[in-house]
């Protein structure tokens, strides 16, 4: 690293309560000046910090100023750490290792991703390593990540894990130009079964065996291309079993860091016509299932991948591919960016497939988060707006609404999918299509119930359930008002009993929402029977058949569904037992 060398760290508080992390660092004052701006405009509890780093070769340090402060939390320089720094890889070897290597390919990923290569090809490659030394920048930035991210937890300052750091990877480099020195004797020339019989049967197998997979890759041209030719190393497996393991294991764990990266995966799964595509064709590679229609126009690469996972194999890989089903499920785009329906429907088929298929590699409840967190993103007022704009009617922005209640992830997504049920049951278009839309009132009332029964079907948690099976009741009673319909029946000319049965019949054939509707009906139907010219045509002829047909009906009604006493509320308490029928009920 050259002394002089300049670098601006951009630093971000997200809350007074947060800790200041480091978000960016970048090479010019004026970007990292315009992203502390940025941040804080995003989030304006935040508070954002622009620090010059200055290296100082000679001291082997950085000098930091601080050039730029915007929010209401000024950064306070912490007291000064003098522990000793400590990290995990005490020597070059083991930055080889999977934690390790995982560090690298965050913090190196826009490098390797401009070089198309993965960790451990550039672990195993002295010319990716000499390229990296020239690009002082990259390694220098990648180092400094490292070294805060460590400090922020320890009592070792920056500076000290800088130091740390910068000696490990500088015996890294060196190894490397010593080995590169060394003449190889892997063989060009062999199959990869015979080229790893050889080097497992000679010892130092690993080191070998990753040595002579980096040159190899090197000479693929992308990305893509070299996790094709995994597949084809994958392919051809010496047929000694702990030879042919050991092969596979390695091949397995250079494919899954290639998978890791966009660029390799985009090309390996194809183009989609957007992120719910995409997703569809992820959980079809994982699950190991060639056939769906995601895969129809699907590249090679992809149908090899679901192959092998079909067959248990390239387990590293296999989880990978989980890994990025999931990253996928988190992003805020949207399934179907044109369609929130099929976007909805969509959600629910891969909920299904992915539960199906989760296992040691895919946790249920990651699952369950990411499709709660997916849930919630689709009942945002706008796309509740979207879904319902092209509904013929009332009645069917309920439907669709309710039709939402099977494909939402969580008990919160419900509770707030139930309150615009309730929200949608009380605005005045649709009190005014209920109570005098097109058709019959009776026909009016009798889809309110069903609509109202569908949601008590529902899985939503008891008290939004209730609370909408209110809201549905009180816009029946409010129909039934406002056409006089039970009033209507109570004044035509027809005999007593009939009169009742017409009562009895509505609420038992399901045309009256369950609850004061209901009730209504049978406090009715009981107070005719009790009447005096009730109690007149009971003693009639055919009164015997009519009370028979009244027992029936009586039986055959539907029972209201009764929530915990402690919660309900008073309008289903304060009924007494003539209004519910028990003192008057035919003999």
């Amino acid at each position: 690293m050259a002394s002089g060398d300049v670098h601006f760290e951009v630093f971000f508080k997200k809350h007074p309560k947060a800790d200041w992390v480091l978000v960016e660092a970048v090479k010019d004052r004026g970007d990292a000046i315009t992203l502390a701006d940025k941040l804080v405009a995003k989030s304006p509890r935040g508070s954002a910090r622009v620090a010059r780093e200055t290296w100082n070769e000679c001291e082997g340090t950085f000098s930091t100023v601080t050039i730029h402060e915007i929010g209401e939390e000024r950064f306070s320089n912490p007291k000064e750490k003098t522990g000793e720094a400590k990290i995990p890889c005490v020597t070059p070897e083991d930055l080889a290792g999977p934690a390790a290597r995982d560090t690298v390919r965050r913090v190196l990923a826009q490098w390797l991703e401009r070089q198309e290569v993965c960790p451990l090809e550039l672990m195993y490659r002295p010319d990716l390593i000499e390229a990296l030394d020239a690009c002082e920048s990259d390694l220098q930035h990648a180092i400094q990540k490292v070294a805060v991210a460590r400090a922020q937890n320890s009592d070792a300052s920056v500076h000290a894990y800088v130091r740390l750091l910068t000696e490990l990877v500088e015996k890294a480099i060196e190894k490397s130009r010593k080995e590169s020195r060394r003449k190889q004797n892997e063989s060009k020339s062999d199959s990869f079964s015979e080229l790893t019989q050889r080097i497992f049967s000679e010892g130092s197998a690993e080191q070998r065996l990753r040595r002579a997979i980096a040159e190899r890759l090197a000479n693929a041209a992308g990305m893509a291309k070299k996790a094709e030719m995994l597949l084809d190393f994958h392919d051809d497996l010496p047929e000694d079993p702990d030879a042919r393991a050991f092969a596979s294991r390695e091949a397995d764990a250079f494919l899954a860091e290639m998978l890791s990266f966009d660029r390799a995966l985009n090309q390996i799964m194809g183009q989609s016509r957007d992120l719910g595509g995409h997703v569809e064709r992820l959980t079809s590679v994982f699950a190991g299932t060639q056939t769906h229609e995601s895969m129809i126009r699907a590249p090679e690469g992809a149908k090899r991948l679901a192959s092998k996972f079909a067959g248990k194999q390239l387990p590293e890989s296999h989880g990978e591919i989980a890994r990025r089903v999931l990253d996928a499920l988190r992003q805020p785009k949207r399934f179907r960016p044109d369609n929130v329906l099929d976007e909805i429907r969509l959600a629910r088929t891969l909920a299904q497939r992915l539960i199906a298929a989760s296992g040691e590699h895919l946790n249920p409840d990651a699952l369950v988060e990411a499709f709660t967190v997916r849930s919630a993103r689709l009942l945002s007022p706008e796309t509740m707006e979207e879904a319902l704009k092209d509904a013929a009617n009332p009645a069917e922005q309920i439907e669709r609404l309710l039709a939402m209640e099977d494909n939402l992830v969580g008990e919160q997504n419900k509770v707030k999918l139930a309150s615009f049920v309730r929200a949608r049951l009380k605005t005045p278009a649709c009190e005014s299509w209920f109570k005098s839309g097109p058709g019959q009132p009776f026909e009016r009332l009798a889809r309110l119930s069903a609509l109202q029964k569908r949601t008590f079907k529902g899985t939503f948690p008891d008290e939004a359930k209730f609370e909408t099976l209110d809201a549905f009741d009180a816009l029946g009673m409010a129909v039934i008002h406002d056409n006089q319909l039970f009033d209507r029946i109570e004044k035509s000319p027809l005999p007593v009993l009939d009169k009742a049965s017409g009562l009895l019949r509505l609420a038992a054939q399901g045309v009256l929402p369950l609850g004061r509707c209901q009730q209504d009906a049978q406090a009715r139907a009981m107070r005719l029977l009790a009447s005096e010219m009730g109690k007149t045509e009971a003693r009639a002829p055919d009164g015997p058949a009519k009370l028979q047909a009244l027992q029936g009906l009586l039986a055959s009604m539907p029972t209201t569904p009764v929530r915990p006493v402690a919660n309900m509320p008073e309008t289903l308490m304060d009924d007494s037992p003539a209004e519910a029928g028990g003192e008057h009920a035919p003999a």
